[in-house]
């Protein structure tokens, strides 16, 4: 990690002392496509791993987005699938001014933190991408079946979503299919709603709070952010009543029952918030630290135990191993703790942009970090470069991932 901190320092030391030999660099924005009804990209993908297989996806995207319809969909093909994917079909229309309705496959995506989102309810296992950044994962997943309705009333905006949850076989085309496949089993998984209502009332605040209904559990969440010059101030918060996303990922992958006694948590309440803070200095550089709560993880005794117990029986190995991909996969959160940092920097150079994050348990100091740069070669062609490294030790959270470090290297192409 300080290698990859190093790094990242230098170059934007480097790129503020060249700014004064090319005026033309002030005068230059940043690579930009120019909107267009009709987006059409084409990404190669290739990340090479230290030692497990490394992973070559080409994507294709088709988007639009209409005044009263929106699609975006992508094609995915790599050495083992080629994979037809709606990320999102859905029309907008409205019965009175004040409000509009959606309905189709939407990607909701709620919550003001960077890191992770606690409120974020709508979310599930079908990230599309290699990225490991949050934003990017959010960005790039299959939204779900639902419909929703807004009203805006004065400083008030109500918005109400309901995703029914859809049974399917295995084989039919609205399940997760080898070919096509709408993932429906995915993304509707269960009877799920919402009720949204945002408040702009005070100045530099803003605040929302949301009732969330999930099978038989229901969730309490709210966000606030406080702006003061280049500083932003936020809380994302979510109280839910029911079971741990680790007790559900034993449960839902039939995890052998000792694993369960071990790690269950007869909780009737689980607690996640994040409170960050954000700045963004006078060369265009924005830096996030945020501090992360989640009752229902792994503290330091948990962690010990973890190890432990995949020591003592070798046997667990496996389960254990589904537990942590199950959890990653659905955007969910291992520990108790975490501290999460991100640095981005854009123009540090005509067309180049850097960033910079890191994931740290408190716990056992172990980290997962990445630098990035973006860089758009002419108009149609952007090429991302991606360093992550885990560091710890072999028995922590990040030190014990397969690979130490991971290269992901992206060319995208813009029609």
């Amino acid at each position: 990690m300080r290698f990859l901190v190093l790094l990242f320092v230098a170059v934007m030391i480097k790129a503020d002392e060249l700014d004064f030999l090319d005026e033309i660099d002030q005068d230059e924005s940043s690579f930009k496509v120019d909107k267009s009804p009709l987006d059409m990209r084409l990404k190669l993908s290739l990340q090479k791993n230290e030692e497990s297989e490394d992973a070559k996806i080409l994507y294709f995207r088709l988007a639009n987005q209409a005044k009263n319809y929106q699609y975006d969909i992508c094609f995915i093909a790599d050495e083992n699938r080629q994979d037809f994917n709606i990320k999102e079909l859905y029309y907008k229309g409205s019965f009175a001014e004040i409000s509009f309705y959606e309905v189709g496959r939407i990607n909701v995506k709620e919550g003001i933190a960077h890191g992770y989102n606690p409120t974020d309810y709508f979310k599930g296992s079908t990230s599309l991408t290699l990225s490991n950044d949050p934003k990017e994962r959010k960005e790039n997943r299959l939204g779900a079946l639902l419909v929703s309705e807004t009203f805006f009333l004065d400083k008030l905006t109500l918005k109400g979503l309901y995703a029914p949850k859809i049974s399917v076989d295995k084989d039919s085309i609205f399940s997760n299919k080898k070919y096509i496949g709408l993932h429906l089993d995915e993304t509707n998984y269960h009877d799920r709603a919402s009720l949204f209502v945002d408040y702009s009332g005070f100045k530099d605040v803003s605040s929302s709070v949301i009732l969330h209904y999930d099978e038989d559990n229901v969730h309490f969440g709210f966000n606030v952010s406080y702006v003061y010059d280049n500083w932003i101030m936020y809380l994302e918060n979510s109280l839910k009543k029911g079971k741990s996303d680790i007790t559900k990922s034993i449960e839902k992958n039939g995890i052998s029952q000792e694993i369960y006694n071990h790690f269950h948590h007869n909780k009737k309440y689980i607690d996640q918030a994040v409170l960050g803070i954000n700045y963004t200095s006078e060369s265009n550089i924005v830096t996030t630290f945020e501090y992360i709560f989640n009752s229902g993880g792994l503290d330091k005794s948990d962690w010990d135990d973890w190890f432990e117990l995949q020591k003592e029986h070798p046997r667990f190995t496996r389960d254990l191993g589904i537990i942590r991909t199950d959890i990653a996969e659905s955007e969910s959160l291992m520990s108790k703790q975490a501290f999460f940092v991100l640095s981005r920097a854009s123009d540090i150079r005509t067309n180049l942009d850097a960033s910079f994050l890191a994931w740290i348990n408190p716990y056992d100091g172990s980290t997962l970090s990445q630098i990035g740069l973006e860089y758009a070669c002419h108009d149609s062609l952007q090429t991302n470069l991606f360093v992550r490294n885990y560091q710890g030790k072999k028995e922590s959270e990040y030190g014990s991932a397969l690979n130490n470090y991971e290269v992901l290297i992206e060319a995208e192409y813009f029609f």
